[in-house]
Order: structure tokens, then sequence, then C-alpha cells
């Protein structure tokens, strides 16, 4: 809500001297009905922009933590990326160790029939 010279409220301490605004607007010709009746609408103007200013602040704060939220949030996401990577290559780390020793046993074991046949065959002779 814009707000210019014109149609800005006043702050609550313009309001001190009410007896003094009395008397300048009897003396301009503004009935004490009036006067009391303009007193009024400017004191529910002040409230009511005093009001509008605290919802401003408390908008604006929240804005603030919702934009520190969403960058949290960001920061959780990308180190939830490197995670998933880092979990994908010791995925593919561990299946090649796995692999590896697949063949190491293989070859152990070829190693252990060949011996056994040598042996079988020396035996035999």
């Amino acid at each position: 809500m814009n707000m210019n010279r014109y149609t800005q409220p006043f702050p609550r301490n313009h309001f001190r001297h009410t007896g003094c605004m009395l008397l300048l607007l009897l003396i301009t010709g503004i009935s004490p009905a009036q006067a009391d009746t303009i007193e009024l609408l400017q004191k529910n103007a002040s409230i009511a922009y005093e009001k509008m200013m605290d919802a401003k602040k408390s908008a604006d704060a929240l804005a603030k933590d919702a934009a520190l939220a969403l960058r949290k949030v960001d920061t959780a996401k990308q180190k939830l990326t490197e995670a998933e990577q880092e979990a994908e290559a010791a995925k593919i780390r561990s299946e090649r160790a796995r692999m590896a020793a697949q063949q190491a046993t293989d070859q152990w074991k070829q190693a252990t029939d060949a011996l056994a046949n040598e042996w079988g065959n020396s035996e035999v002779k």
C-alpha cells in the first residue's frame, strides 16, 4: 500500500495536544462533534498504519526465513546428489572387487586342480 504525504496517517504522538487541535478547529468553524469525528478517524488511521507496518515487518521476516529454508533445501539436495554419486561409485568398485575375487577364486581352483592332478599322476607312476 503506497502512502504519500496526503494519505499517510500521522503517528500517535501528534495527538498529544488534542485540546489545542480542538480549539483550532473551533476557531475555524468546525463543531466539536466534527472535531471528535476527525480526531477519531485520524486515530483509527494511525492504528491501521501501525498494524500495516507490523504486518509488513512480519511478512519481510517470514520471506527471509523462507529464503533461508529454500537455501537449506538446495544444499541438502546437492549433498544428496553427491552422496548418491559416491554410493554409485562405491557400488561399481564393489562389483569390480567381487569380480576380481571371483577370478582369483577360479584361478586358485584351477591351480589346486592342476596340482591335485599332478599329484595323482605322480602316485600312479
